[in-house]
């Protein structure tokens, strides 16, 4: 199968998006001031979690000094080590090999049709 048939055919289930989606960074900011504390806090776990950029991480974290700096005391430190932990461990060692997973999906469209 050629790499235009795997794209026609994840783009035809609708799995793969033509474009990729993209974090708007700067409306992330604009937003901070209204997200409470607790929300900033899982977006940072979030952040962390998945292994996206870590510029929200960083942005996030830059609110919640700057709140605290005004005199705010949630105990970010705290919240944020207690929901990490809550978080499953995410183990890739035995999940399957892309090859397999493709041929998987394959079958299941020719099997559909």
């Amino acid at each position: 199968m050629t790499n235009k048939e795997l794209e026609d055919f994840f783009l035809d289930d609708g799995l793969l998006d033509e474009e990729p989606v993209q974090l708007d960074i700067d409306q992330i900011k604009a937003n901070l001031p209204q997200y409470g504390n607790q929300k900033l806090c899982e977006m940072i776990v979030c952040d962390r979690y998945f292994g996206f950029e870590h510029k929200i991480s960083t942005i996030c974290m830059e609110e919640l000094a700057r709140r605290r700096a005004e005199g705010d005391l949630f105990a970010f430190e705290v919240y944020i080590e207690q929901i990490s932990k809550e978080m499953p461990v995410l183990d890739l060692s035995g999940s399957p090999d892309i090859r397999t997973i493709l041929n998987q999906a394959m079958s299941r469209k020719i099997d559909a049709k």
